[in-house]
């Protein structure tokens, strides 16, 4: 007999996703996965990273989701125009994460404790590309 499960990965993915695309719109384009061939000058790309068994229960369970979300910007040259630009948007991207410390999934269940752990800056050594690395995390109750 087949198991019954939901893809609470793909629920969070396309819920984060949503998030960012509804405030940044057409502007910068979001990716999950490697589907971010010649996507422009700059765009988001979502991964999965792994999940923590946190607590589990008889009928339930916890698991902490890790995903890195990374920010590309390539240009010309990053100068000091470029590079507040990049600043700015990474602002404005920690602050829209921590407006949404919860979200509601499409299978109504939450994601709680929606947080960015980290920042990395400019951690491509390639010429002309910037990439901002943050480390999202949330809480998922699986009943």
């Amino acid at each position: 007999m087949p198991v019954t499960f939901t893809n609470n990965w793909k629920n969070i993915l396309d819920k984060l996703r949503g998030v960012l695309r509804n405030e940044y719109g057409n502007t910068v384009p979001v990716y999950i996965g490697s589907e971010d061939t010649n996507a422009g000058t700059q765009y988001i790309r979502i991964e999965p990273t792994g999940s923590v068994l946190i607590e589990y229960m008889a009928s339930s369970e916890l698991r902490e989701f890790t995903i890195n979300i990374y920010y590309v910007f390539s240009g010309a040259n990053v100068k000091k125009t470029a590079l507040d630009h990049i600043l700015r948007f990474v602002s404005r991207t920690e602050a829209l994460i921590h407006d949404n410390i919860s979200m509601t999934l499409s299978d109504n269940s939450q994601a709680i404790n929606c947080r960015l752990e980290s920042t990395d800056l400019n951690t491509d050594d390639e010429e002309n590309v910037y990439i901002v690395n943050w480390v999202w995390k949330c809480q998922h109750l699986h009943i």
